[in-house]
C-alpha cells in the first residue's frame, strides 16, 4: 500500500498524540515525533505546519466516535441513556489524552480560537431529537427548549474540563458531568443511572 498525504498526516497526528499523552507535550519534539513515524523532518512539515497545529485537529474525529457509538445509543432503554451514551464518548476521549494535552487546546483557541469548543453541528442533529423524545415521555422533566439544554450541556462539558485541567485531572470528571446534566435536566429518578 502507497502512503498518502491523508494517511501521513494521519500517522503523524496519531504518533504524536500518543507521545504527547506517554510523556506530556513539552517534552516530545519534532524530532521525535518524525523518528517515531519513520520520516524525516521535510515531510513532517510538508503535512503539519508545527506541532502547535496538531493540537488544533485532537478532536476532528469525536463525531466519528460518536456514531460508532450508535448501536449502543440506539439499544438505550431511555432518551437519556442514549443522550449520554453521545455525551461519555467525549468525555472518555478528553479524559484518555489527559490534563496535559487539554491544556495545550485551551491555550491553543485562548491565543487564536481554532474552533475546537465551537458547538459540533453534527452532535447537535442527533442530540436535540433525543432531548425532545425525552422530554415528551417525562424522562427529561425540565421543559426548557431543547436547543437551549443542548448549549447548556455543551458548556457544562467545557466547565467541567477546565476545572479538571486545572485540578490535574484529580475528580472523575465524567461523573460528575453526568449528575450535573442529571440535575440540570431534571431526569426523572428511575431513568437515573
Amino acid at each position: 500500500m502507497s502512503v498518502t498525504k491523508e494517511t501521513t498526516i494521519e500517522l503523524i497526528k496519531n504518533t504524536a498524540y500518543k507521545l504527547f499523552v506517554e510523556r506530556g507535550y513539552d517534552k516530545v519534539t519534532v524530532n521525535e515525533i518524525c523518528q517515531a513515524c519513520g520520516i524525516v523532518k521535510s515531510t513532517f512539515y510538508y503535512h503539519v505546519k508545527s506541532k502547535e497545529e496538531l493540537i488544533s485537529h485532537l478532536y476532528d474525529n469525536i463525531c466519528e466516535i460518536i456514531y460508532s457509538n450508535v448501536p449502543e445509543i440506539i439499544k438505550a432503554d431511555n432518551y437519556w441513556e442514549a443522550l449520554w451514551k453521545c455525551i461519555e464518548p467525549i468525555l472518555q476521549f478528553s479524559t484518555e489524552i489527559g490534563p496535559d494535552l487539554n491544556v495545550q487546546s485551551l491555550k491553543a483557541n485562548l491565543n487564536n480560537d481554532i474552533g475546537t469548543y465551537d458547538l459540533k453541528e453534527e452532535l447537535k442533529k442527533i442530540s436535540i431529537p433525543l432531548i425532545e423524545k425525552a422530554q415528551q415521555l417525562g424522562q427529561i422533566r425540565n421543559q426548557s427548549r431543547p436547543e437551549d439544554l443542548y448549549e447548556a450541556t455543551i458548556h457544562a462539558i467545557y466547565g467541567y474540563d477546565l476545572v479538571w485541567c486545572i485540578k490535574k485531572g484529580n475528580f472523575n470528571k465524567i461523573d460528575k458531568t453526568r449528575k450535573t446534566l442529571e440535575a440540570l435536566y431534571d431526569i426523572a429518578p428511575e431513568n437515573r443511572f
